[in-house]
């Protein structure tokens, strides 16, 4: 009968032996990218853990490493030509391209900064602040936009405080979370302009994980086509603060080239983006 057993876990399930999948971020993460993960981890009867959990603070830098190394099996970030040639993306973008559409953190004082801006020319009298590695970084370095960067994400909340740049472009979804998190800075969403580029952010594994991309893969197009994914999406906090706070529509708008996109970004399959100008 054991011998029954161990036979049907071998052949039916490879749950039955997998390790837990290493995840970005900590248990308590209300973020929708690890909402997202988790559901389709589970969706895929897997069992996962978080490597990081006693520790908030990991630069983005120490992520990409892990993942590398196997330290880490999955991460989410928005995308490059060279993440995508040193990892697998998993091609669904989890913010249906909200990301790609930011607004500015500046000093509540700098409230108007963009008051008279039109144009990128305009924009580029003004630094940008950012991190050292992330891919927004090349976007606004290749338009020729000043920015000033720093390895940890925390600390361009005080840099910004501090004047080391102007403003802190930020997606959509996320400025206003933000701010509330450090109160104790004098900092304010800037109403007039948003800056666009296509931008997706996806999951990423090793390259050589081919069965864990493939889970993800087939467990997130379950869930977009039976309703959940875009479910998790509308229901997220964030995403609701943008329909109520954003004013994109009231938004001049700024286009930015994104050079570090692929030819396999999936732009005309239409049901996986967002579009809030509508």
């Amino acid at each position: 009968m054991r011998h029954f057993a161990f036979l049907f876990c071998f052949t039916f399930t490879s749950a039955c032996f997998a390790a837990p999948v290493k995840v970005q971020s900590y248990s308590g993460d209300t973020s929708l990218p690890h909402k997202l993960l988790i559901s389709a981890i589970e969706r895929a009867d897997l069992e996962y853990v978080h490597p990081y959990e006693t520790n908030k603070d990991i630069s983005n830098a120490r992520i990409l490493n892990d993942v590398k190394n196997n330290q880490l099996d999955v991460m989410w970030s928005m995308t490059s030509t060279q993440l995508e040639q040193d990892y697998q993306a998993v091609y669904i973008p989890l913010f249906r391209g909200l990301l790609g559409m930011r607004v500015a953190i500046v000093k509540a004082q700098n409230r108007e900064l963009f008051s008279s801006v039109t144009s990128l020319q305009d924009l580029k009298r003004f630094t940008a602040g950012q991190g050292k590695t992330w891919p927004d970084t090349k976007i606004l370095k290749a338009n020729q936009l000043p920015v000033v960067t720093t390895l940890k994400y925390p600390n361009l909340f005080p840099m910004l405080e501090g004047e080391r740049f102007d403003y802190f472009p930020r997606g959509v979804n996320e400025p206003w979370d933000e701010i509330a998190n450090h109160s104790e800075l004098n900092l304010t969403v800037e109403p007039h302009l948003v800056i666009k580029y296509t931008a997706p952010l996806y999951f990423f594994v090793n390259k050589n994980n081919h069965t864990l991309h493939k889970q993800l893969n087939d467990a997130l197009n379950e869930m977009i086509a039976d309703g959940t994914f875009n479910a998790m999406f509308l229901a997220d906090s964030q995403v609701q603060t943008v329909l109520s706070k954003a004013n994109l529509s009231s938004r001049r708008v700024i286009e930015l080239d994104n050079p570090t996109l692929s030819s396999n970004t999936p732009n005309k399959n239409s049901p996986l983006w967002f579009n809030p100008f509508q």
